[in-house]
């Protein structure tokens, strides 16, 4: 089926990468690419467990569906996750697949604020 779509649209989806575990993660991830950004995604974090993406050395950014986050349980366990991050000394965003969804500008200016105060050194 992929050889079959146009040129441009098959870059198009070779660029979103295959680590994707869901399509919020694959639309950021084309999003951040085309913006320029150089991003590991799956990444594990001894102590915290894989993350979506990881920004330079310390920047942690997780996309977060409602329909796998939606119990007390989960809501608790990425907050652990979090808090065992930033001791380690990482910081994370987190968006819903909504956010990422609905292109909501505040995502990108999120994570352009955090470059540019150096969360990801």
């Amino acid at each position: 089926m992929l050889s079959e779509l146009p040129r441009a649209m098959r870059r198009a989806l070779a660029a979103a990468g295959n680590k994707s575990e869901s399509g919020g993660e694959s639309l950021l991830l084309f999003d951040l690419r085309q913006l320029g950004f150089v991003l590991r995604q799956q990444v594990e974090i001894v102590g915290v467990g894989r993350v979506d993406f990881i920004i330079g050395e310390r920047l942690i950014v997780e996309v977060d569906g409602y329909e796998f986050h939606s119990e007390r349980r989960d809501f608790e366990e990425d907050r652990r996750r979090d808090a065992v991050a930033s001791s380690l000394g990482y910081r994370t965003l987190r968006f819903s697949h909504l956010q990422v969804e609905r292109n909501d500008p505040i995502v990108k200016a999120s994570i352009l604020a955090a470059l540019a105060r150096g969360d990801h050194l």
